[in-house]
């Protein structure tokens, strides 16, 4: 029975596939609606085994076959596509230099056009002064506005030190019109607080007598003038802008808290290279051989500190982080004229009234009045006051000109560090050097140069010729003039980065 219906299902098929050659169209575009049938016999006799065990799977020829394609293809993909992918990288690595150095080429062609914009005269050396607007302050002002070789592009003010933040800037506008300089510098209020406040205060009858130094009648009484106005830029932004728009390195003459320079280098660490010299009114740099112990003491000096802690400076006491931190900044030269040497030059009036006669000097009633009331209007003795910041002033002016035989006769080379661990108690503040003999091993040290001895007789001629020359080179003669006015007006033109 299975071979006969074998048979029969055979033959069928067969007709069907004889019908299809008759009519070679399939039946659905003949009208008919069944699907048409495959002509292959269904023998499962005439099926081979051997084949169709293998079916799905590859012979070992074929295997060889694959891998052989395989290689040849990954081969390819190395030799291809590696390069592509290399060239477009690269294209697309030149594309971010490209666009970095035309940004970098851009920013540089605008700082010249602003630069050119300013046209600063490059003939004197441009100084910025920051200063907390003590007496002795002014006194170092009127020097260097008449300085033919120096160039005071700007003054920066902080109210941190020996002066209230409401005067600071108040006295300096007021000094500059008192000596025909009204208008002639550009003046920005800064910092207010300082960086590391100590909790020592400094004398209320002091600061007083500092304020009011100009305008009361127990002192010089002068009239001033209420309308001037201080610089468009605040301290921090007028450095950094001065320094980075000025065609020569500047140098800057410290002579308060280091606050204002240590946020404008933080702000910006760029302008650090535009700094030629820092020159420091005050600091400490003692070696630690000449210290009985290093040991911190409760019992000396504890914070908040109520006194200074004894022989620290106050200019680094106000703010030792600030000073940390410029130390610390990469400037290349750091010079101190170091408080403990500015007491070799007493502002004694017997030595000043003999040197004014003797030099055949005549001195306006107020500049007189400037640098020899200080004892009088702070309630001090006149043994308490010496050539304070006028003598660091001196001293940078000495050495950009390097005067073999001014008034500073010695100066060396240290490296130093400031006490700031809160645990230091009795040395904090203190500024220390001589660590490579006894700690050899120190880091964080910096190095200065700093005046050890000096001659007062050299340095009073100096500063009273000049303060009674009255040249006032640094005033610009208008408004528009000023460094700070055109700089403003240039980077209107030319765009803020």
């Amino acid at each position: 029975m299975e071979t006969s219906n074998r048979n029969t299902i055979r033959e069928t098929r067969i007709e069907h596939d004889f019908d299809n050659l008759n009519n070679p169209l399939p039946p659905m575009q003949q009208g008919h609606t069944e699907l048409p049938v495959r002509s292959r016999s269904f023998d499962v006799e005439d099926r081979q085994p051997s084949k169709g065990n293998n079916r799905g799977f590859c012979t070992k020829q074929c295997l060889i076959g694959l891998a052989i394609g395989l290689t040849i293809g990954v081969i390819l993909v190395i030799v291809i596509a590696v390069p592509v992918g290399v060239v477009l990288a690269s294209k697309a690595t030149g594309t971010q230099s490209s666009t970095m150095t035309n940004s970098t080429s851009q920013s540089t062609s605008r700082v010249k056009q602003v630069q050119n914009c300013i046209s600063q005269d490059i003939t004197r050396q441009p100084v910025l002064i920051d200063t907390d607007t003590d007496i002795d302050d002014l006194w170092a002002i009127l020097y260097l506005l008449n300085v033919p070789t120096v160039d005071i592009l700007a003054i920066t003010t902080s109210g941190d030190g020996y002066s209230t933040p409401f005067y600071s800037t108040s006295n300096i506008l007021s000094l500059l019109g008192l000596v025909n300089c009204t208008d002639g510098v550009g003046v920005a209020t800064g910092a207010s607080l300082s960086l590391s406040p100590t909790g020592w205060i400094i004398a209320s009858s002091i600061l007083k007598g500092i304020d009011s130094f100009l305008t009361s009648p127990t002192c010089l009484n002068q009239s001033t003038n209420i309308f001037l106005q201080p610089s468009p830029f605040d301290a921090v932004e007028l450095i950094i802008s001065t320094l980075k728009y000025s065609q020569r390195s500047v140098d800057i003459l410290c002579l308060g808290p280091m606050t204002n320079i240590a946020e404008a280098i933080s702000r910006d660490r760029s302008i650090v290279s535009k700094i030629g010299t820092l020159y420091l009114s005050g600091g400490q740099f003692k070696s630690i051989a000449d210290y009985p112990s290093l040991v911190p003491n409760p019992s000396l000096g504890v914070y908040p500190y109520s006194y200074k802690t004894s022989g620290s400076s106050s200019n680094v006491f106000l703010d030792v982080l600030a000073v940390q931190r410029v130390d610390d900044s990469g400037i290349k030269n750091l010079v101190a004229m170091p408080s403990s040497v500015q007491k070799q030059l007493t502002a004694n009036l017997t030595q000043l009234n003999n040197k004014i006669q003797a030099l055949n000097l005549q001195l306006s009633s107020f500049t007189y009045g400037l640098i020899s009331s200080l004892a009088k209007c702070t309630n001090q003795t006149e043994g308490d006051i010496f050539w304070w910041d006028n003598s660091a002033a001196q001293l940078m002016v000495q050495m950009q000109n390097n005067v073999t035989n001014g008034f500073c006769t010695n100066l060396q080379k240290v490296q130093s560090l400031y006490v700031l661990s809160a645990d230091g108690n009795q040395l904090y503040g203190q500024g220390l050097s001589g660590f490579d003999q006894l700690r050899p091993n120190t880091q964080g040290l910096t190095n200065y140069t700093i005046c050890t001895r000096t001659n007062s007789d050299l340095f009073l001629t100096e500063f009273l010729t000049t303060i009674a020359s009255n040249r006032l080179d640094s005033c610009a003669k208008t408004y528009q003039n000023r460094f700070d006015i055109k700089l403003q007006a240039c980077l209107n033109t030319y765009g803020y980065e």
